[in-house]
């Protein structure tokens, strides 16, 4: 047994002082009083740190140099998972933008095959795509987006959400059976890329989509006339990640976001292969991707993923939204958790979770990462 002591729980659902969290065989076993520690634990000072739920990123391309696209295989899952632990995310969904029928199935395949040995920190795949909106792919590569085929759709949902967690469709191609027959397999339907008038969308999320994909983000504008995906997504409050870099979305947007969807709204990073590394220049689509003051973008301008990580995507929403600290811890790890069904044993620090846990100092910066209760 460990007793993680001398710090401030910022819990999932409170904020408890005077607490040491116990843990065994890397589950917390316990949250008590620090004077009700058995003796034969040993002790983990956090020095007055604070202890929150490891972070959980739904949306995540690459990162320690490698795109999941470009090299779909089990060395790039742990090179990924590595490269997130200093950030505080702890869990995440490698998520495969627009590819070939094959590398589709092949993604599916590795996470498969990488769950079964090391369940730990991958969490399923994020098919974002290929089923898009031409109009609004972004740099998705325009050559790969094509209508939904049923036949790829029932090998896909025969793995189920312990393997394909999420994918990602335009709801004006999506079609109403196709989305039943992911989510009759359990996998989250998600709404993007889409250049869907309201009442579609709307439709969409009253029959089976259950998310959004980056908000404001491969979608039309909202307008008077028409509100678009964005209207949607406000009026239906579906489970709805949101990239919090000052960059994809301006702060007042977040801001609105948040007052509107409330704990709806989630942290993603849309995170690319420089992460983790000094590398500026990468692939994506099928372009040329560079990274420059905080940007990724292509020669056209076109903006490709984010070099932000969920450590200062929870700094950015305390600094530069206003929103409280504990508030986006939870939007870091519990609403995930919640959004692809796994706050049972994400999210939270309580009796039965996951130790997957983060310390951090004042100004927010992350001092140590446990994962299942291990250094």
């Amino acid at each position: 047994m460990q007793a993680f002591t001398n710090c401030t729980i910022y819990a999932g659902n409170a904020v408890l002082a005077g607490k040491a969290v116990l843990v065994e065989d890397g589950k917390i076993s316990g949250v008590v009083a620090n004077d009700a520690v058995p003796d034969h634990a040993a002790i983990v000072d956090l020095q007055g740190l604070s202890l929150a739920p490891g972070y959980i990123d739904l949306q995540i391309n690459g990162c320690g140099g490698r795109m999941f696209n470009d090299d779909v295989s089990v060395e790039t899952l742990d090179i990924m998972a590595k490269a997130l632990l200093p950030t505080g995310c702890t869990s995440f969904l490698p998520t495969l933008v627009t590819a070939t029928d094959e590398d589709m199935l092949k993604a599916v395949e590795v996470v498969d095959a990488y769950r079964d040995a090391r369940p730990e920190c991958v969490l399923g795949v994020h098919l974002e795509g290929p089923y898009l909106s031409r109009k609004r792919r972004g740099i998705h590569n325009e050559s790969l987006v094509r209508q939904p085929d049923s036949k790829v759709l029932s090998l896909v949902a025969e793995h189920g959400p312990e393997v394909v967690r999420m994918m990602t469709m335009a709801p004006e191609n999506a079609g109403t059976e196709y989305v039943k027959q992911l989510t009759d397999a359990g996998i989250r339907v998600s709404a993007g890329h889409s250049a869907t008038p309201c009442t579609v969308a709307r439709e969409a999320f009253r029959n089976g989509m259950t998310m959004a994909t980056h908000l404001f983000n491969g979608m039309e504008p909202l307008m008077g006339r028409e509100p678009g995906l964005v209207g949607a997504v406000y009026l239906e409050r579906p489970w709805t990640g949101i990239i919090a870099d000052g960059v994809h979305v301006a702060w007042d947007n977040i801001e609105l976001a948040k007052r509107i969807l409330g704990e709806k709204l989630f942290l993603i990073t849309d995170a690319v292969a420089p992460v983790g590394t000094n590398q500026t220049e990468f692939q994506l689509g099928g372009h040329a991707v560079f990274v420059k003051d905080g940007k990724c973008l292509s020669a056209d301008g076109t903006l490709g993923g984010s070099v932000l990580t969920m450590d200062v995507a929870v700094k950015n929403c305390v600094n530069h939204v206003g929103i409280e600290l504990e508030e986006a811890l939870r939007m870091a790890s519990l609403y995930p958790a919640m959004a692809v069904g796994l706050d049972h044993e994400l999210g939270r620090i309580e009796p039965g979770y996951f130790a997957d846990m983060v310390a951090l100092d004042d100004d927010l910066n992350v001092v140590s990462v446990f994962k299942r209760g291990q250094r």
